[in-house]
């Protein structure tokens, strides 16, 4: 379901979900859409919702272990299946640099709680809030929270993991990419969305 909610409705839970937020410079790119999230987002997906956990309501690419429905998925699963099916590598800097695109994988004390990709120009990072829009942000820090179980927020960032445009081209999530924005701006063109 799509859902093309004001910029000055979705900052309302914007603000609520991430404090860090307000006050910083970020913006919306995508109407409200539940059928994906944050870690198809970040694997240039926007057609099905990605977990490891092992139910039909969720994709996982096969090979893969998938755990029992609502268990803690660790940092490791995620770092192999962006290595192994994106081309990710581990490594230490959430700079941008030239010729390479990021994801970082956040987590809390009990496992992966979300993911971002970094806008392929450096212009900031993307992040899908769950069901909720896509969003720009300038820092990783700007949805960080804090890492207790219990305290409903992203956790920290666990670890940075970055690919060459090179890799990201051949796996198509360059034209995925370009392909969501033009349909953002399709959006933001032909209906009456208020994005200010």
């Amino acid at each position: 379901m799509i859902v093309f909610r004001s910029a000055a409705e979705a900052r309302v839970d914007f603000d609520r979900a991430f404090p860090n937020l307000i006050g910083s410079n970020w913006r919306i790119t995508s109407p409200l859409d539940n059928s994906y999230q944050c870690i198809a987002w970040a694997a240039c997906r926007r057609d099905r919702v990605w977990w490891p956990w092992d139910h039909p309501s969720y994709y996982w690419p096969s090979g893969y272990h998938k755990f029992p429905v609502s268990s803690p998925v660790p940092v490791t699963a995620f770092v192999e299946v962006f290595k192994q099916e994106f081309g990710y590598r581990q490594c230490t800097s959430r700079d941008f640099e030239f010729g390479y695109q990021k994801v970082a994988i956040f987590a809390n004390i009990l496992g992966v709680t979300h993911m971002s990709r970094q806008h392929f120009f450096g212009r900031g990072w993307l992040s899908k809030a769950g069901i909720m829009e896509d969003i720009v942000h300038g820092e990783l820090t700007d949805v960080q929270g804090d890492i207790s179980a219990v305290a409903d927020t992203y956790g920290e960032v666990a670890q940075v993991m970055k690919r060459s445009w090179w890799a990201g081209l051949i796996r198509l999530c360059l034209f995925r990419a370009l392909w969501a924005n033009i349909t953002f701006f399709v959006y933001r063109k032909v209906i009456p969305w208020d994005l200010t």
